[in-house]
């Protein structure tokens, strides 16, 4: 087995528990791998501003480390000063899903960096929860038009559900083929440009890092993580994943209640 010098993490359900802690013993697991001089590098469909947090607690706030953020739309130092790979979509593109949404009455927001912005005046329950979760401030504006010049990075609708699912199944196939569409959480459907996903994202980090993507693994527990899972080296499913996740993972882990970072971390990266 090849020592393995990257580990993408997910966030959600993976490097939290369900009270949304990072435990000691992962903490601790992180911080071992580092000094061993593994990148750990936290993957995720959170923006920047959603991350800065967990970098600070476990020390990855440094311009030697990295982060994955939009769903692999992103990546940068883990300072935030320099972005190393960018995928983005266009104001075209926002206006067509959007007509989408407001045809089927849903929720649509872009994500920028650093903000969101939309033209419904109408906040889901969802969307309110998620941007004060991620510190993502919420800018709202008549029309699409009004959003030109900004960086779209990526677009997420928000809703219950069961409302969601019944929504990504009547997604246009002029859409699918265009984007990358894919479920993040129960209650989260992003659309981001077609080359951009947490797998396209870290094979990109090992060639700016020289690294055999052999040499990497990926600890993950949603349907946003599957791409990650198959690029690595080691796809490691969290004991809590979906079964599509678990299908497609060589390793299946301890769930994120459990440590389940910790161990897998312990078990192929640090025992030699």
């Amino acid at each position: 087995m090849a020592d393995i010098k990257i580990v993408a993490i997910d966030i959600d359900g993976t490097l939290l528990n369900d009270q949304r802690e990072i435990t000691p013993a992962v903490a601790q697991a992180v911080a071992d791998a580092v000094a061993q001089g593994v990148k750990v590098v936290i993957t995720t469909g959170r923006p920047i501003s959603g991350v800065k947090d967990i970098l600070k607690t476990l020390k990855l706030n440094q311009a030697s480390q990295f982060v994955i953020t939009h769903n692999g739309g992103l990546m940068a130092t883990a300072d935030g000063q320099q972005i190393i790979h960018r995928n983005t979509l266009t104001l075209d593109d926002f206006k067509e899903v959007n007509d989408f949404m407001v045809q089927e009455g849903a929720y649509l927001q872009v994500e920028a960096m650093d903000q969101a912005y939309t033209t419904n005046h109408l906040i889901d329950y969802w969307a309110s929860y998620e941007n004060d979760l991620v510190h993502l401030p919420l800018h709202v504006h008549d029309h699409a038009d009004e959003l030109a010049g900004i960086d779209f990075i990526k677009l997420i609708a928000m809703a219950e559900a069961n409302k969601l699912n019944d929504l990504q199944a009547k997604v246009p196939a002029d859409i699918q083929d265009k984007m990358e569409v894919v479920r993040s959480t129960a209650h989260n459907l992003e659309f981001m440009n077609q080359t951009a996903s947490k797998g396209n994202a870290l094979l990109a980090l090992a060639k700016y890092l020289n690294v055999d993507p052999q040499e990497t693994m990926a600890i993950g527990d949603q349907e946003n993580d599957l791409s990650m899972i198959k690029a690595a080296g080691i796809g490691v499913a969290m004991g809590n994943a979906i079964d599509p996740v678990k299908k497609i993972a060589q390793v299946q882990g301890l769930d994120n209640n459990h440590d389940g970072v910790a161990h897998a971390i312990q078990e192929y990266v640090l025992a030699k």
